[in-house]
């Protein structure tokens, strides 16, 4: 297991002062809290970045959406329904993948999104403004990489993923094949006695 030099003797208690997950979800808490104070319970921080990834790329698929916002696959499948139920996107059947649903933005979404947009960047400024300016950069410099470290890893873990598959897959075919090519051995043997 990694530890870092901020870590303690494993008989010293856990501290959620000092961890690091702990106050990552304390500062997602504090983004969101910002984001509603501006813009209202209307649209949530979540439904915000919808909204962003979609203007910024029509057409992707829930699967990018994921990719591109973070969220999980079953909490954006519930998001996504909930603003297309709203009007604010629309899903249409994916041009390359039949299988798919290619989200775009609704005339309401785009709204909405314009309207948010100047509430989010003052959310963003009112967050930052807790801290030194001298702090500023490497702070979001920081969160940029751990979501870059993030996407890598989720990449990583998507192609293990198809390639465990792809050799399960390849598995499967060769146990299904082998009683065939073993019952046409022993037909072959039965005949070579006879």
């Amino acid at each position: 297991m990694a530890r870092s030099m901020a870590d303690g003797p494993e008989s010293e208690p856990f501290r959620l002062a000092t961890s690091a997950s702990h106050l990552l979800h304390r500062a997602e808490q504090l983004a969101a809290d910002r984001f509603t104070h501006l813009v209202g319970d209307t649209l949530t921080l979540r439904q915000f970045a919808v909204l962003v990834a979609v203007a910024e790329n029509p057409g992707l698929s829930q699967s990018d959406l994921v990719r591109a916002t973070g969220i999980d696959r079953s909490t954006l499948a519930d998001t996504v329904q909930r603003m297309e139920k709203r009007g604010w996107i629309s899903r249409t059947t994916a041009p390359l993948d039949a299988r798919a649903h290619a989200v775009h933005l609704a005339s309401s979404g785009t709204t909405l999104l314009a309207s948010a947009t100047r509430h989010a960047r003052a959310a963003d400024a009112a967050i930052l403004d807790l801290l030194p300016r001298t702090k500023r950069r490497t702070f979001v410099n920081i969160l940029t990489k751990l979501a870059k470290l993030s996407d890598e890893a989720a990449a990583k873990a998507e192609r293990d993923a198809k390639r465990q598959a792809k050799r399960a897959a390849k598995d499967d075919k060769k146990k299904k094949q082998k009683p065939a090519t073993e019952t046409r051995k022993r037909d072959g043997s039965r005949k070579q006695r006879t």
